[in-house]
């Protein structure tokens, strides 16, 4: 099972003495946040990561915006289930259940002109399958 450093607001979360941790559904959804807030392309050892859902931002709204930002969305998970697979082939030991992404249920999208939110939703592998929530907002000056 792999785990990562806890995030809130943007920071990392302290626990008492020490830092927080998150594994499990938490660390998926974390981690799907994440790479759904994170700016395409700004992470120089992970080219992968990141969307471009902040571009669609003050932009003009058309009757496709909210197909683009839904295949956003979708490319986003996509890559991140390309990486758990890569993951998942060579340290298979590394990997919980409860943090495989195992299918993408739902994707809701709501554009305005300074915001676009996004209500996703998951599922985690099977037998004991969990369903996560994820809720992302990109805004004007965010």
């Amino acid at each position: 099972m792999s785990f990562s450093l806890a995030i809130e607001n943007g920071d990392l979360a302290a626990r008492g003495d020490g830092l927080g941790i998150v594994f499990g559904v938490d660390k998926l959804v974390q981690d799907l946040t994440v790479w759904l807030t994170e700016k395409f392309g700004s992470d120089i050892m992970h080219p992968e990561m990141g969307s471009m859902l902040d571009s669609w931002i003050g932009s003009v709204i058309s009757s496709s915006t909210k197909a683009d930002v839904q295949s956003e969305v979708l490319r986003v998970l996509q890559n991140y289930q390309n990486v758990q697979v890569r993951g998942i082939k060579t340290t298979p030991q590394r990997y919980s259940l409860s943090e495989i992404l195992y299918s993408i249920d739902d994707i809701q999208v709501l554009v305005g002109y300074d915001t676009v939110s996004v209500v996703i939703s998951v599922s985690t592998a099977p037998p004991q399958s969990q369903i996560a929530n994820i809720i992302v907002t990109a805004a004007a000056n965010s």
